[in-house]
């Protein structure tokens, strides 16, 4: 994952839009990332539960949170070598559709890191992973 703040990868602003606004191929190459990790599977890293702590209820999701300069992101991999890469065990991974993570987002101070520990990893804010539904729509 870069070193990037989180506003670096926030949707530009009314000013700077008006600055320099996307190309109309800049904004269909990001149209198609979103749709493309929409309607992908993420492996979501598992830590099993800790000595002396009960096991999760069946159907929760343990989201692991990683903080890096003050933000807190949750990372998922689209391949497991992409998981591999990060040093995740794809065998513990929780394999779940994207946009049913996205459609219960919970919280708006996190984001989400797609394949952080390669080259093409992106940081989506709060808002723009609860979004992520309608692009799996676009798909259809």
């Amino acid at each position: 994952m870069s070193n990037s703040s989180p506003d670096e990868h926030a949707p530009p602003t009314e000013g700077a839009a008006a600055e320099g606004a996307p190309s109309a191929e800049e904004a269909a190459e990001t149209q198609a990332a979103l749709i493309d990790i929409a309607t992908s599977v993420a492996l979501l890293p598992q830590a099993p539960p800790a000595e002396g702590e009960e096991e999760r209820p069946e159907g929760t999701i343990a989201l692991p949170v990683v903080e890096q300069d003050g933000n807190r992101y949750v990372p998922v991999f689209t391949t497991e070598d992409a998981l591999v890469a990060a040093g995740g065990e794809p065998g513990t991974a929780l394999r779940l559709p994207v946009v049913e993570l996205a459609a219960n987002w919970p919280a708006d101070d996190l984001w989400l890191a797609v394949n952080p520990s390669t080259e093409e990893g992106l940081v989506l804010p709060p808002d723009l992973v609860r979004a992520l539904p309608a692009f799996s729509r676009r798909n259809d």
